[in-house]
């Protein structure tokens, strides 16, 4: 992982692993976006066949239209959120990049001598089935911002490896170097 670098990386500060957006969450909202651009146009095109015939064809047309704009734009913003969307563990904190909107991009980052701990959990039992969640590194103080990445492939067994940084660096941080980065594979396959 020494030759991936993001904006801000620090001298020294060694990648432990790269969480990108799973690909089927990708494929999920990118759905959700072509079945919101059908109903829009059935609707549409229902309010079309009530209405007479000068106006029924202009609705369905523009109905059309929108529909096609909605999908091609949907398709094309959600495949820039997913495939730009990191969060990186280092061997000093974790830091998210998110895409907000065109032009900008957030960052959100907590040292692991400020997080307390990390929850993992999952939204539904088709993604626990899948093995995607959620985690959350939450900070020592109440006020301070949580860290929260979506759609993580193995977000268990990255809770917990988290939560071995977070003993290490608290118990034994000279010990922080000899840390392995994560690898996403089943248990006994990790080498």
């Amino acid at each position: 992982m020494t030759s991936i670098q993001f904006d801000g990386q620090q001298s020294d500060e060694r990648i432990l692993y790269v969480i990108t957006p799973h690909q089927y969450a990708t494929y999920i909202a990118i759905s959700k976006i072509v079945l919101l651009s059908i109903l829009f146009f059935l609707i549409l095109s229902f309010i079309a066949g009530v209405l007479p015939g000068a106006y029924s064809s202009a609705i369905r047309m523009s109905g059309f239209i929108f529909s096609l704009i909605l999908i091609i734009s949907g398709v094309l913003w959600n495949q820039k959120v997913y495939h730009q969307s990191k969060t990186y563990i280092t061997d000093r904190r974790i830091i998210r990049f998110e895409i907000v909107s065109p032009f900008f991009q957030a960052k959100r980052m907590l040292f692991w001598s400020e997080a307390l701990k990390a929850k993992a959990f999952s939204p539904n039992l088709f993604y626990r089935m899948l093995k995607i969640g959620t985690i959350q590194v939450e900070p020592h103080l109440s006020g301070g911002e949580n860290v929260r990445v979506t759609d993580v492939y193995y977000f268990e067994d990255l809770a917990n490896y988290i939560d071995k940084i977070l003993y290490v660096v608290k118990n034994s941080p000279q010990e922080i170097t000899s840390l392995r980065p994560f690898v996403p594979k089943p248990k006994g396959e990790r080498g």
